[in-house]
C-alpha cells in the first residue's frame, strides 16, 4: 500500500508538469473533450504527450517494483529529462500567459533540483523520499493547480480519443 502512494507521488513529481499540464483529476475526467483553444500548439502538444508520459509512469514502476535502486534511479532520470524537453516545447508553444510560463518555469527548476536528490539517494526509501518531499509543498501543488486550471479551460479534457 505505502509503496503504491509513492509511486504515485513519483509520477506526480516526475510527471509533475505533464500531470499539471494534463490533469489527471476526477474534475478534468468531467471536462468536456474541446476547450476553447484545443486546436492550438500548446493543447495539441500535451494530447500528444499522454501515451509517452504512460510508458514513463510503467517504466518508473516497473523498476521500484524491481528493488533495483541503479534502474529506479535511471527511470527517473530519464523520465525527467523527457518532461524538461517537453515543458521546454510547451513554453515554446506560444501564446500562454505568463503566470503559467511562470509556472512551467517552476518545474523546470524542480527537475534540476530533483535530479540531483535523485543522484545521490542510495536507496529506494531515500530515493523515495527525495521525491515526495518537493510534492509536499505548497508551492508545488499552487503551481500545478494553475497549470491545470489553464489547461481545463484552454484544452478541455485532454486524453486523446480513439
Amino acid at each position: 500500500m505505502r509503496r503504491s502512494r509513492v509511486l504515485l507521488r513519483i509520477c506526480a513529481l516526475g510527471l509533475g508538469a505533464s500531470i499539471a499540464l494534463a490533469p489527471l483529476t476526477a474534475a478534468s475526467a468531467k471536462s468536456k473533450p474541446t476547450g476553447v483553444n484545443r486546436g492550438s500548439n500548446f493543447c495539441q502538444l500535451l494530447i500528444s504527450e499522454g501515451s509517452v508520459g504512460q510508458k514513463y509512469a510503467t517504466t518508473i514502476e516497473s523498476a521500484f517494483s524491481s528493488g533495483n535502486v541503479a534502474k529506479a534511479k535511471a527511470a527517473i532520470l530519464a523520465e525527467f529529462n523527457f518532461g524538461t524537453q517537453y515543458i521546454s516545447q510547451a513554453l515554446a508553444a506560444g501564446k500562454i500567459p505568463a503566470p503559467i510560463q511562470s509556472a512551467l518555469r517552476y518545474f523546470l527548476t524542480v527537475y534540476q533540483q530533483r535530479k540531483t536528490a535523485v543522484g545521490k539517494a542510495t536507496s529506494l526509501t531515500a530515493l523515495e523520499a527525495a521525491l515526495t518531499a518537493l510534492t509536499r509543498l505548497p508551492k508545488f501543488t499552487s503551481e500545478s493547480q494553475t497549470i491545470s486550471s489553464y489547461v481545463a479551460t484552454q484544452c478541455g479534457s485532454i486524453t486523446a480519443t480513439t
